[in-house]
């Protein structure tokens, strides 16, 4: 039997954190697997084909696979998928293409010509599929945006994520890690959880909320209540998921003594890089 591990990433969700993660503790038998198309897909079935040329991969990270977790013989899959406030994702999409532009990309353009409410106002009008329950649509309809998600769509991501081999919650990233690590333990007995946060914007380190105050100046009170109502599903999604990972927390051994343990190994690791100790815990990106 063949264990693989699946991190389905999601934009500006500690992605580049979790996969330096796998990395580190699969080496070459980890790769990252994307199309050359920020929008594109991968079908369980390229998936398959990959891994069936690839007999040495045990853990795959990729913005453009989706749910559900393939299931074939021969094979079992452990899936890895983090959630975050979506407002705060929306903020920090504008921060990350505002700091590393992609060139002919609409939204990179449009962060680049705009003010944080300008942006947000475009996003709603010309780019809904981002900024309406994204993460909802992303994890219960493969990415497909072709009708407002409803309580439908709600209890199939729910379903998903409350199923998941580890889910996350950016907000909760250590104690999901903690979580993660010790159910995943029978199978991946050396997996090593503790990661210095990459990909971070210039906001780390500064608290959710003073970065949703932010997001309200900028925005003015209309728009980010319009904001608010468009993102209810995912902040409802977004509570059940970070319950679920309190609960898992929860069920863990020694679970304080095993935080600890991982944050020393964080900064041990962000010594060990030449970083900074203090900005080591932050996972704003």
């Amino acid at each position: 039997m063949r264990y693989v591990m699946l991190h389905y990433h999601i934009l500006k969700n500690a992605g580049t954190t979790v996969e330096r993660i796998l990395a580190r503790n699969f080496s070459q038998d980890y790769t990252r697997l994307d199309t050359a198309d920020r929008d594109g897909l991968l079908s369980n079935e390229d998936l398959l084909a990959f891994l069936n040329g690839r007999a040495e991969i045990a853990a795959v990270s990729s913005h453009h696979i989706r749910y559900p977790v393939p299931a074939a013989p021969g094979f079992v899959f452990f899936d890895v998928c983090f959630l975050r406030d979506p407002i705060d994702r929306i903020r920090s999409m504008y921060d990350f293409f505002r700091e590393k532009p992609a060139p002919a990309d609409p939204v990179s353009e449009l962060a680049n010509a705009s003010g944080l409410g300008r942006f947000v106002a475009r996003m709603v009008e010309e780019f809904p599929h981002f900024v309406n329950d994204a993460q909802v649509v992303l994890i219960a309809n493969g990415s497909v945006y072709d009708h407002p998600p409803g309580e439908l769509d709600l209890e199939r991501a729910t379903g998903t994520m409350l199923r998941s081999s580890l889910p996350g919650v950016v907000d909760r990233f250590e104690e999901s890690l903690v979580a993660g690590q010790y159910f995943l333990g029978p199978v991946f007995s050396n997996l090593d959880c503790a990661a210095v946060p990459v990909n971070v914007s210039r906001r780390a380190g500064s608290s959710l909320r003073s970065r949703l105050r932010e997001v309200r100046r900028a925005c003015g009170a209309r728009l980010y209540s319009q904001l608010e109502s468009l993102n209810e599903l995912d902040y409802k999604l977004l509570k059940r998921t970070r319950s679920e990972v309190l609960r898992r927390y929860g069920l863990v051994p020694d679970r304080e003594a095993r935080l600890s343990l991982l944050r020393a190994r964080i900064r041990m690791l962000a010594e060990q890089q030449g970083g900074n100790p203090d900005r080591a815990m932050a996972y704003a990106g």
